[in-house]
């Protein structure tokens, strides 16, 4: 079982949310501590107003930023000379990443044809595909607010669990995964530790009792958009149930 950068226990997830925002400068220290005694218990699918009021204080303060990749640029334009002018300013982003892919797959599910081999739109009003409801959102009554039972239900009956985080990613951050697995009081089978691709570093992972922790570095939300060549060696690893590779002595001896 895989898992990643997904919403793992509410308040643990808030914990490590709101820590990331303000160790990586996006919000002021008055926000922070706002954020931490108005929402820590609050439910993360329909939080109260108060907590609503101080995430929006917390969004302006963010700023026009990919929240779920911090260090990538946002989509301005669609044009090809603008995604070239990307790629020639940021060489290190992975090839083929693109930070208007949303707005193109979203022109594409808007298409008669797309729509008509999907069999959407057939009957009622028609309407547009957004990738986000926020009616859907809005009338989700059934999320738990902790994964964690289910964590460990699935432990105890045998199947190991890998859990993989981008450490870019600001929405469901690495420090809210790791507090959630902190939570979990696992034994650690062996510590952590930097795992290498191409002879640089990956990420880092540690192995506990019954489920692999991975983050995957420079990765945001999508670990398999922004890092495709690491993502794939990460499934390899979990198809072989091998923990991620550790330094080679070329490695180490720099």
């Amino acid at each position: 079982m895989q898992v990643g950068n997904a919403v793992t226990d509410d308040y643990h997830d808030y914990m490590g949310t709101f820590e990331y925002w303000w160790t990586h400068g996006l919000i002021s220290d008055e926000t922070y501590g706002k954020l931490w005694s108005t929402c820590k218990y609050d439910a993360a699918e329909h939080p109260s107003e108060e907590c609503q009021k101080i995430y929006e204080v917390a969004y302006d303060e963010q700023g026009n930023i990919d929240f779920y990749s911090l260090y990538t640029p946002t989509c301005k334009k669609t044009s090809l000379d603008k995604s070239r002018l990307i790629r020639r300013r940021m060489p290190w982003l992975p090839r083929g990443y693109d930070p208007c892919t949303e707005l193109y797959f979203t022109n594409y599910y808007n298409l008669p044809e797309v729509q008509e081999a999907f069999h959407a739109n057939v009957t009622g009003i028609p309407y547009a595909w957004i990738g986000c409801s926020d009616p859907l959102y809005e009338y989700w009554e059934d999320s738990p607010r902790s994964m964690l039972p289910i964590y460990r239900e699935l432990i105890s009956a045998g199947l190991r669990i890998w859990v993989f985080s981008g450490d870019t990613d600001s929405v469901v951050p690495l420090t809210a995964t790791r507090y959630s697995i902190d939570a979990l009081s696992l034994p650690t089978i062996t510590k952590w530790y930097p795992w290498y691709y191409d002879e640089e570093v990956g990420g880092w992972c540690q192995v506990y009792e019954g489920l692999t922790l991975v983050t995957v570095r420079g990765a945001g939300h999508e670990v398999p958009l922004h890092r495709p060549r690491q993502g794939l060696k990460l499934f390899e690893h979990l198809l072989r149930d091998e923990p991620m590779p550790k330094p080679v002595e070329s490695v180490q001896s720099f």
